[in-house]
Order: structure tokens, then C-alpha cells, then sequence
């Protein structure tokens, strides 16, 4: 009789989690199963960080990164699972539900609903044909209007689906929009070389930060303008410690010439070191910084030569 309670609870336990929306978090209902009627409809793009069949009140975030040019078409995908695809042609219905951005925003990393001005949305009535998996709806989205201090996003919701179960977990997502400008991306160290002093004129001896920065871990330079990237990850001789003192160090470069400015919000002594070259190669998409900072006390002196070889994540 303990044996047959035991499993009448098992088949019990499996046939409510058929019936709800755990199936992709339960590999249920993957493209190696059936999918069907019972498939899962979820939003595509979202990464499956939730916690198998447990209901929670945040939601999964992801970021939609691309130029920030005039306008910008930032894809959505909804999918039906199932290695059959849709039983016949599926509707769905997204709709904007930003109280999801507004769970997600926090003191430490705030998010602003993108704004109405910024986006427009043509259809957001879905087909996804019969046999197929996935439908696509588009955001066209002003990114040269965007305020780059502000981290953008907006909630996403599948609101209906003529076929299928929409997922709990997945049927609504937190979608970032990073803009990113076109010297935004990872950048090798090709040559470099740093010197600090104990005081003006005295270099520091001995020194295990001293000396070449060539081979240094790759340098991020992260949109926060128009014009301008923050430097990110750079690092002292040897590449094992992270410079400090000089946090939000950015280049902005004039459009025009292609000169570069240097500064930093967390010291306001970071400056272009006179005489020395701080410009942009767009035809190598290469960046030569020459920069000092604490002049007057204990003087630093950088000097980078970076190349692009590739984009952020």
C-alpha cells in the first residue's frame, strides 16, 4: 500500500507540473520533446537563471545591446518549444508591463523605463507558423536620443497565446537597452607603459608597478556619451592589480579630429599630459592615450596604445 500511495503521489506531482508553466524549468517540455498543445511559449531571449518550479515576484533581466544610431530595430523573440514546433499557426500577444522594471531597479544599479518618446512598436501581434518555433516582434528604438547616464529598460509580457502554456517564469522579461557608441568594445593592449613617482620628479625605486603594459589583460571602453567611453580594467606593470584612485576614467573624442580628452569623475587632477598624442586611428580603430594624474604630491603617468578586437557582450 506504501508503495502505491508513493506512486499515485508521484504521477499526481508530474501531472500538476504538465498542466502549469514549470515545463522549461523542469526540462519538460525541451526540443527533444513532443511540445504540441502543452509547449511551452516563452520570451526567447531571457537566460534560464530561475530556480526549477519555484514562483518568484522578480523577473529574469537581459540586455539588448546595438549602435546608438537614429533609429534601431531591437528584436523580441517569443518561442514554442518542441522539437514539432507550433500544431497549427499560433497568435500571441505581447504587451509592455513596466511594474517589472520597477521590481528590478535598485539603489545599486537603477533602471528608467525607457521613455515613449524613445521607442515605437509596429505589431505586437505575433504568428508563429504552424511547424515553426519562433516569431519576432521588433522595437524601433531612437538610441541617439538616449541620455547614456541612464541605464534604460522595459518590461516585456506575453499577455496571450492561442496555443501552447505560457510560461510563469519566462512569459515576462526585464530588457536593458544599451546603447552603445561606435568606439564601444574590448581593446587588446598592443604597448603601454606606466611610471609613479613619490614625488615630483622622483620615481618610485623599487617598484613592482612600474614597466610595460604590453599583454595587460583587455581594456573595456564602455558607452557613457555620445562621444565619450569609460577606460575599464586597466591595470599596473605585471597585470595582477587594478589601477585605483582614478575611478571613471573616460576619453572623449572630437568627432572632427579625432583628439581625445582624458578625465576622470573620481580625480579631478587626470589630464592629458602636454605635448604627448591622445587620438583615435579610425582607420585601425586604435586608441594612443598619454595621461598623468596627482601632478603636485605623488605623480602617475600612463601611457596606452589599444586596439579594438572586438564588441562587449
Amino acid at each position: 500500500m506504501k508503495i502505491q500511495s508513493k506512486l499515485y503521489t508521484a504521477i499526481l506531482a508530474f501531472g500538476i507540473c504538465l498542466f502549469t508553466s514549470c515545463a522549461k524549468e523542469e526540462n519538460i517540455f525541451t526540443d527533444d520533446g513532443n511540445g504540441g498543445e502543452s509547449a511551452l511559449v516563452e520570451l526567447g531571449d531571457l537566460p534560464p537563471t530561475r530556480t526549477a518550479g519555484i514562483p518568484t515576484v522578480t523577473y529574469t533581466t537581459v540586455t539588448k545591446s546595438f549602435d546608438a544610431a537614429a533609429e534601431v530595430d531591437v528584436p523580441i523573440t517569443v518561442n514554442y518549444t518542441g522539437v514539432n514546433g507550433a500544431p497549427s499557426d499560433v497568435t500571441i500577444q505581447l504587451g509592455i508591463f513596466n511594474d517589472a522594471v520597477t521590481t528590478m531597479s535598485t539603489t545599486a544599479a537603477p533602471l528608467t523605463i525607457l521613455p515613449t518618446s524613445l521607442y515605437t512598436i509596429p505589431n505586437n501581434t505575433l504568428i508563429i507558423p504552424k511547424g515553426q518555433k519562433k516569431a519576432t516582434m521588433i522595437i524601433k528604438v531612437k538610441a541617439s536620443a538616449f541620455n547614456f547616464a541612464l541605464t534604460y529598460a522595459l518590461g516585456i509580457k506575453i499577455l496571450s497565446s492561442s496555443a501552447g502554456i505560457v510560461s510563469g517564469n519566462f512569459g515576462t522579461g526585464v530588457f536593458i537597452m544599451s546603447a552603445k557608441n561606435q568606439w564601444d568594445g574590448i581593446y587588446q593592449v598592443v604597448s603601454g607603459q606606466v611610471t609613479r613617482f613619490t614625488a615630483v620628479g622622483v620615481v618610485e625605486n623599487p617598484s613592482t608597478l612600474n614597466g610595460s603594459l604590453a599583454g595587460n589583460p583587455n581594456i573595456n571602453l564602455v558607452t557613457t556619451g555620445a562621444n565619450t567611453v569609460e577606460v575599464q580594467n586597466m591595470r599596473w606593470f605585471g597585470g595582477s592589480s587594478s589601477v585605483a584612485g582614478i575611478d571613471n576614467t573616460r576619453a572623449t573624442i572630437n568627432t572632427t579630429t579625432n583628439a581625445i580628452t582624458m578625465n576622470a569623475l573620481g580625480n579631478a587632477t587626470l589630464a592629458n599630459r602636454a605635448g604627448l598624442a591622445n587620438a583615435y586611428d579610425p582607420a585601425t580603430r586604435t586608441f594612443t592615450l598619454n595621461f598623468d594624474w596627482n601632478q603636485t604630491t605623488a605623480p602617475r603617468q600612463m601611457n596606452l596604445v589599444l586596439k579594438y578586437i572586438g564588441p562587449r557582450p
